[in-house]
């Protein structure tokens, strides 16, 4: 017998509401309400009851169909952040969540590979230096009222500005925003959007201890709603299957020393640094090899550099490459140079893989890595200092061969991704629970 609207409890009427409403599936094409002219509004309603409650694990009891989950981005090129929400897509519970992904621009390469592998994944296709912010958060509000997630997870600045914005007064389950970078250059309006949205976001997610410390007093979002949540990763995905002499040639190395640095090149990833450490490296080590994976917008400007302190043969600029356990197995050093991080991914990958690695002492770089234990630690922008440590570490294959199993036991046992997405999951669901208690 079916029940009576008014012999429902009110979780019971929400969930009713929600399953036999008809939803519309967005396939990545322009949905018509954004295609409507005129000057877009945005209806704002702040009175929202917000629980402030820690994190703890999921309540027993599930909701009775799939959570719908929308992660945003601006768009999806090769990167941590981006690499990171593909695994979140791909690996939460198929049965408890139905996941997409939306992109304010283009989907970038990471989107069209999970397009390809049957994910949903929807471009509003915006110009985000030529469109209003209002427009684009008209436009995200759109997005939102046609697929009604359940839960809203967002991810850098500009998402999270766009996506909380839209958000206003829609009655989501919960509003997630995550931060993944340390505040080293601070803009003061960011601050006040920040600091303004905190408040109507349920929860903000950070990777590493100084993220939290710089959101907390920059941003002002009480500790209530910061989320301390250290990235995962798979380590089976770094298993290449390739002996050390076979990743090298195929990759036509040679040398008794070949260092890698995987990242953006963007001056955040301090490679200006390390290219400035080789010349001094080479008069000790002439046949060594340095492999930059990546792209960005200084690739021109490092190439030059490059060249002007005649490292033309020591220096290959792979571009962006998805075959990283590859690469890993055929280097015998890794280095993060950058100058400022949250917890940067391709570090904790490097450190999966079994490498030794030699990392600025910057944000979540000196949370994961204990000097001397299971890596090593050099201050950011120095030069002279990266050049001493790998030179110490090029004399002492018995100290790389150490630090490398300490540092694959070190992600194995505090950055697995099962364990990452099982607080993911708890969090979510948390969040359902609390919106349709009564």
């Amino acid at each position: 017998m079916t029940a009576k609207t008014g012999d429902l409890s009110r979780g019971e009427r929400t969930a009713r509401r929600r399953n036999d409403s008809t939803q519309r599936r967005v396939d990545g094409a322009a949905h018509p309400r954004l295609e409507r002219t005129g000057t877009p509004t945005i209806a704002v309603r702040l009175n929202r009851t917000r629980h402030l409650a820690a994190y703890q694990p999921a309540p027993s009891g599930f909701p009775p169909r799939r959570l719908k989950v929308l992660q945003l981005l601006a768009t999806m090129p090769v990167g941590g952040a981006e690499d990171l929400v593909a695994a979140i897509i791909r690996g939460l519970d198929p049965t408890r969540f139905a996941v997409s992904a939306a992109t304010l621009g283009s989907p970038g390469q990471v989107g069209r590979e999970l397009r390809g592998q049957g994910y949903e994944v929807v471009s509003l296709k915006l110009d985000l230096k030529r469109t209003s912010t209002w427009r684009v958060a008209a436009a995200v509000r759109g997005l939102l009222q046609t697929v009604r997630p359940d839960i809203l997870h967002s991810h850098l600045y500009h998402p999270n500005l766009y996506g909380r914005l839209g958000a206003l007064g829609l009655g989501l389950s919960g509003v997630v925003a995550a931060v993944h970078n340390s505040y080293t250059r601070v803009k003061f309006h960011r601050r006040v959007w920040n600091f303004l949205l905190g408040w109507t976001t349920d929860r903000v997610l950070v990777g590493s201890t100084q993220v939290w410390r710089d959101v907390r007093r920059y941003d002002g979002v009480p500790a209530s709603r910061l989320v301390l949540m250290p990235y995962g990763i798979s380590l089976a995905e770094l298993d290449s299957g390739l002996s050390r002499e076979e990743a090298r040639e195929r990759l036509g190395l040679t040398g008794s020393l070949v260092l890698g640095a995987v990242g953006r090149l963007e001056a955040q990833k301090g490679h200006t640094h390390l290219l400035a450490a080789l010349p001094g490296l080479r008069r000790e080590i002439p046949d060594l090899t340095a492999l930059l994976v990546g792209e960005g917008r200084r690739r021109e400007d490092l190439q030059r550099q490059a060249r002007d302190l005649g490292l033309e043969g020591a220096v290959r600029f792979l571009g962006t490459r998805r075959d990283l356990a590859e690469i890993f197995r055929a280097l015998d050093l890794f280095v993060q140079p950058s100058l400022w991080e949250g917890l940067p991914l391709a570090l904790l990958k490097a450190m999966g893989a079994g490498l030794p690695v030699v990392a600025t002492r910057v944000s979540g770089c000196r949370e994961v890595i204990v000097d001397r234990v299971n890596g090593c630690l050099v201050a950011p922008g120095d030069p002279e200092a990266l050049a001493r440590a790998i030179l110490d570490l090029y004399r002492r294959p018995e100290a790389r061969r150490r630090l490398g199993e300490a540092a694959r036991r070190t992600v194995a046992e505090r950055h697995s991704l099962a364990a990452m997405l099982k607080r993911l999951e708890d969090l979510y669901l948390n969040l359902w629970r609390r919106s349709t208690a009564g």
